[in-house]
């Protein structure tokens, strides 16, 4: 991790998107919440902390690895990619900004982060939960933009490709079953204590 500390983006990746480069934008319904501000324990709240941790995509897929928990602009992100069986990949992004905030009408909880020299992929991704404050709707959204960073991916892009759309829809998942599960969880302590 501390190799990956000390790189710097790629000058490629300060200058931005090019024209032909992927520009995704991964969206999910995963609640409704009362209108008005995220609810105390909903699911805007619960995600946001995994969100704000890096546990963002299923433990088989990608692995975190931090310096902290919640993650803060300027942090290094450790990415564990699990490419196949028995074959895992490193790399590093840092965090441009983290944003907690209501910006028309919509909540927004996440971070930006920019890849680092070295990284398979050249690009920013951006991970959120966000509420739209007058409908109660709450997704998870993960928007980037990307293309190959090095030799390696750029010749194997096809599957370096469907590897990038396959884990964003794993997060997809992953968040929305976290949104689900913790709200059971929260029902059933609420319900025990009522017993209790």
């Amino acid at each position: 991790m501390q190799d990956w500390e000390n790189r710097a983006a790629s000058l490629k990746v300060e200058q931005g998107p090019r024209p032909k480069d992927n520009r995704d934008c991964f969206e999910r319904e995963i609640a409704k919440e009362a209108l008005g501000l995220p609810e105390q324990g909903g699911a805007h709240q619960l995600v946001s902390k995994s969100i704000m941790a890096y546990e963002i995509f299923p433990p088989e897929v990608v692995s975190p690895v931090l310096h902290r928990s919640p993650i803060q602009m300027g942090d290094t992100v450790g990415i564990l990619f699990h490419f196949l069986p028995g074959v895992d990949l490193f790399c590093g992004a840092i965090v441009l900004e983290c944003f907690d905030e209501a910006r028309d009408e919509i909540w927004r909880t996440g971070f930006k982060y920019r890849t680092l020299s070295g990284h398979p992929e050249l690009g920013e991704e951006t991970f959120s939960v966000e509420k739209n404050m007058n409908t109660g709707t709450v997704i998870v959204a993960l928007r980037s933009w990307s293309r190959a960073g090095t030799w390696l991916s750029w010749l194997a892009w096809p599957y370096t490709r469907y590897s990038q759309i396959r884990a964003n829809k794993s997060a997809l998942a992953y968040l929305a079953k976290l949104a689900v599960q913790q709200k059971v969880e929260l029902a059933r302590c609420s319900a025990y204590a009522v017993e209790g």
